[in-house]
């Protein structure tokens, strides 16, 4: 195991139950089902699965569900919860499954734990069936390189199992070098709260405090468009819901 993924096992191991308590509905008014195009008989493959959350939109739309996760924790917390969920721990660079068997693969809120995309993304486009779709949904930087290097400097500081937020154009410029076709592209924006952000429950007091004082010195220059609102902050969250096919 590379030293990212060991970081990236060791501190979803530790927050498991708060973040699976903190992300529940996250995904809920993003029309996921719909934008994917999933079919009643199709199977859907979420790889960085986590609690399940993501996953469980496609409940109803889809025949199999199937979610891996490098975090035995982060899956015990989905099987809790989504009992109907085939869970399997796995690297997402080498994904158990046989080649073009996977109707619709996808991955929420995991690209930016990932330092080479590129890869992690093709591995998703070998098991994907010919004819169909990869599905990314993941945070957004801005397309400034001097707010970029703001934003991931925080969100490191919050999370170290953190690799890189980015811009629309690097996500569209992943899935192509990837060997994809992009269909489709929906990005969302909405306002969020720090208190909401960095649960104490799940979060170390100390790292929220150092957290805090970066926002309160450099929150600008992040492209966040942080606000004072009392003792918490405001800020602004995009997303990026990107739909791609594995070419004929």
């Amino acid at each position: 195991m590379t030293d990212g993924r060991r970081i990236l096992n060791e501190e979803f191991e530790r927050a498991a139950e708060g973040f699976a308590r903190r992300t529940e509905g996250r995904f809920d008014q993003m029309g996921v089902p719909l934008f994917s195009r999933v079919a009643p008989n199709e199977t859907v493959l979420e790889v960085g699965a986590g609690a399940g959350t993501f996953l469980s939109l496609f409940e109803g739309s889809a025949a199999r569900l199937i979610g891996v996760d490098l975090t035995e924790a982060m899956l015990e917390q989905a099987r809790a919860r989504h009992p109907s969920q085939k869970l399997v721990v796995a690297d997402g660079f080498k994904l158990p499954f046989r080649s073009r068997s996977i109707d619709l693969v996808t991955s929420a809120q995991a690209l930016h734990h990932v330092f080479k995309p590129v890869p992690f993304v093709s591995e998703m486009r070998r098991v994907c069936a010919q004819g169909g779709r990869v599905l990314i949904v993941d945070q957004l930087a801005p397309e400034s390189y001097e707010q970029i290097a703001f934003m991931n400097e925080l969100e490191t500081l919050r999370d170290p199992s953190h690799a890189a937020s980015r811009p629309p154009s690097a996500f569209r410029s992943i899935v192509m070098a990837a060997g994809l076709e992009v269909i489709d592209e929906k990005i969302f924006e909405d306002r969020s709260r720090f208190s909401r952000w960095m649960w104490p429950g799940e979060f170390p007091e100390e790292r929220i405090e150092r957290v805090r004082d970066f926002v309160a010195r450099f929150g600008p220059e992040t492209g966040m468009g942080f606000e004072p609102d009392g003792d918490d902050w405001t800020f602004t969250r995009r997303r990026i819901m990107l739909l791609a096919r594995r070419p004929a």
